[in-house]
């Protein structure tokens, strides 16, 4: 199976999995992305951000940059302040609205928007193309990379984690679910997919993170809820609010997962030929 084949049916694997969790449980919450808008916004003018400051650096003032998968502006708008122009793509209507908001609060006016996904999208072509944590559930990689590639006349630069988003949460979901959470790919095997495709990109390993956890335990459920599929007062809420108890533990920086590894992401950068 060639690296592009695995990802396409890791993605698909992982996706079937909840699907069919949700149909079970008639589990809905419409646009999925809504309850967690607030962990995609940031202050445009942080100067404590070591990724943002290590992406700025390949960003001029007369740049032009496109932020796939764009959400709330955390990259967008900062970026906004330091170039010529940024467009964000960007699906989801909630962030969207988020991040006409912060524009506006912040006095941004060089950013367009266009509501879509990625391979649907109509943009011109920018001198850098940025995405942000977006590739880990793509099934169809291949022409996503390759339509970052051809919309950038410069560079590429694609951040992601080195396990997926989420995976902290797999035990959680094996003792609420009854079976093993099949996680996404990241970058390991994105790497295998773009040395296959024929990039050979520059990885720049950035300094781990710890995990970031919930302030409370109602807040940790809230969320858990959210990313485990899981309706009130049901056989695998008691489940969730057992286990929690045992696999939940009080950090500095909230409730997080017993055993949660510090968080490793790579920034993938390449110039077009």
């Amino acid at each position: 199976m060639s690296a592009v084949e695995s990802w396409t049916s890791k993605v698909q694997a992982h996706h079937d999995q909840p699907i069919r969790t949700q149909n079970e449980s008639s589990w809905s919450a419409g646009d999925f992305r809504e309850p967690i808008v607030s962990d995609f916004r940031a202050d445009p003018h942080r100067t404590d951000d070591l990724v943002l400051d290590r992406i700025r650096r390949d960003v001029g003032g007369h740049m032009t940059v496109i932020d796939v998968g764009g959400g709330a502006g955390r990259f967008a708008l900062p970026l906004a302040l330091h170039c010529k122009h940024v467009t964000v793509v960007e699906p989801s209507e909630s962030m969207i609205e988020a991040l006409r908001e912060e524009a506006a609060a912040v006095g941004v006016e060089n950013l367009s928007i266009v509501q879509g996904l990625w391979g649907e999208a109509d943009v011109d072509r920018a001198d850098l193309v940025l995405c942000a944590h977006v590739v880990y559930g793509l099934t169809e990689i291949e022409p996503f990379v390759r339509k970052l590639e051809s919309s950038a006349r410069g560079m590429v630069v694609i951040l992601a984690f080195a396990d997926s988003p989420l995976s902290q949460l797999s035990p959680l979901w094996e003792h609420v679910h009854g079976e093993k959470r099949i996680d996404m790919p990241a970058l390991p095997e994105l790497m295998e997919v773009l040395w296959e495709m024929g990039i050979y990109p520059d990885l720049e390993m950035l300094e781990e993170t710890v995990p970031v956890g919930a302030e409370n335990r109602d807040k940790a459920l809230e969320m858990l809820r959210h990313f485990l599929f899981v309706k009130p007062d049901t056989d695998q809420d008691r489940r969730l609010q057992n286990v929690m108890e045992e696999l939940l533990v009080e950090t500095p920086a909230g409730l997080v997962v017993r055993g949660a590894r510090p968080r490793r992401q790579g920034l993938v950068f390449w110039r077009r030929e």
